[in-house]
């Protein structure tokens, strides 16, 4: 097509397609009046031609970004910018449609998805939770749309096979997945657990309800004082520690934990607690015996230079990293770029590798 197309319009602006009445004009060496005007023509062919593939080229480019800026905050900025750089660092035109929904409801999620409709976009990163997933199942001729879904986990997803009307990829991590490497490492060795009450929090603990916990504490806003939970508290010998808590609460419960000198094997966490700030929140001795899991894989040089330069750190923001895979996965309908990733059943399958938090650093051990 992108051969034939400039042929057919060249063919249409030299021979002329509402006209049937042709003339023969004499050809005056003394006048170059012609010879302009086929320069003129030709100059005006090549600039069509041009504007056309420029026009195909954006089509093919364009994607659009769906998110609720109250619901996740920081990562509606960080999402787009992540995108923004990965279509730089492809050195192609694009365009990013950006529909902001404030908040994840309903009638915000149609009325967006209507729009993107209009605007006839078909490749769509969303970025909705499971709960809302539903929605998507109520709109009107969705045709050819292909969703990305960077915050859902296929596997997370009750009842999926009602979406089959729709082309979903799912390109959230495995926390599920996560806690089996963690619970492994364990060795059967008896597992408490800290969880915080926000939804991740709650999210987490869910996992892990068909799991052997001896002692399972939620450390909400009015608990600050660890020491009431942890003095004495037999059943904390000998144990494993699931830390289910954000960094900051992470940082004093371990520091706590330091404190009262007691007996635990371990310390483990997922991805939520993969971050540098730790380094920061936190003495070395009071992190001796963290073990922390991560998802994020290889990321192509190009992509991670780009992204600092902007202050998007892929290598410790699974959502950014995440977004861009579904970047990637729109554009060339492949993730090839990716080495250590595979896409099966429509969800993007990551690794998922163990670390010890050295003095200032993440070691790898398993």
């Amino acid at each position: 097509m992108r051969i034939i197309l400039p042929f057919l319009l060249t063919l249409f602006l030299l021979t002329g397609c509402t006209t049937t009445k042709y003339s023969v004009q004499k050809y005056d060496p003394l006048k170059n009046t012609s010879s302009d005007n086929i320069v003129k023509k030709t100059e005006k062919i090549i600039s069509k031609r041009k504007e056309l593939e420029n026009k195909v080229e954006i089509e093919n480019h364009t994607l659009a970004i769906v998110f609720p800026s109250y619901t996740i905050g920081k990562y509606a900025l960080e999402a787009t910018n992540s995108i923004s750089t990965y279509l730089i660092s492809k050195n192609k035109k694009f365009k990013l449609n950006v529909y902001d929904i404030v908040v994840q409801n309903k009638k915000n999620i149609l009325n967006a998805i209507a729009q993107i409709q209009k605007d006839k976009v078909t490749k769509v990163i969303a970025m909705i939770t499971k709960e809302d997933l539903i929605h998507l199942n109520e709109i009107n001729n969705i045709g050819r749309v292909k969703f990305y879904l960077p915050l859902i986990n296929k596997y997370d997803v009750e009842n999926i096979d009602i979406y089959s009307n729709l082309d979903l990829t799912f390109g959230a991590i495995s926390y599920k997945d996560q806690f089996k490497k963690l619970i492994e490492y364990a060795q059967d060795k008896p597992l408490v657990e800290f969880y915080g009450n926000s939804g991740i929090g709650k999210t987490l603990h869910n996992y892990l309800k068909n799991e052997k916990i001896i002692y399972a504490k939620k450390i909400d806003d009015n608990n600050g004082r660890y020491k009431r939970f942890l003095e004495n508290n037999r059943r904390l010998d000998n144990s494993v520690v699931l830390l289910n808590t954000p960094v900051v609460k992470s940082s004093i419960l371990l520091s706590a934990i330091n404190s009262q000198d007691l007996n635990i094997a371990s310390i483990l966490s997922t991805q939520l607690n993969y971050t540098p700030l730790l380094f920061s929140l936190t003495q070395k001795h009071d992190r001796v015996k963290l073990v922390i899991a991560n998802s994020i894989g290889i990321i192509p040089n190009e992509l991670e230079e780009y992204n600092k330069l902007i202050g998007n750190n892929l290598s410790y923001s699974w959502v950014n990293y995440s977004t861009i895979i579904g970047a990637e996965y729109l554009v060339n309908n492949n993730i090839e770029i990716f080495d250590d990733l595979s896409l099966e059943d429509n969800q993007i399958i990551y690794p998922i590798k163990l670390y010890k938090v050295g003095s200032s650093s993440f070691k790898l051990i398993k």
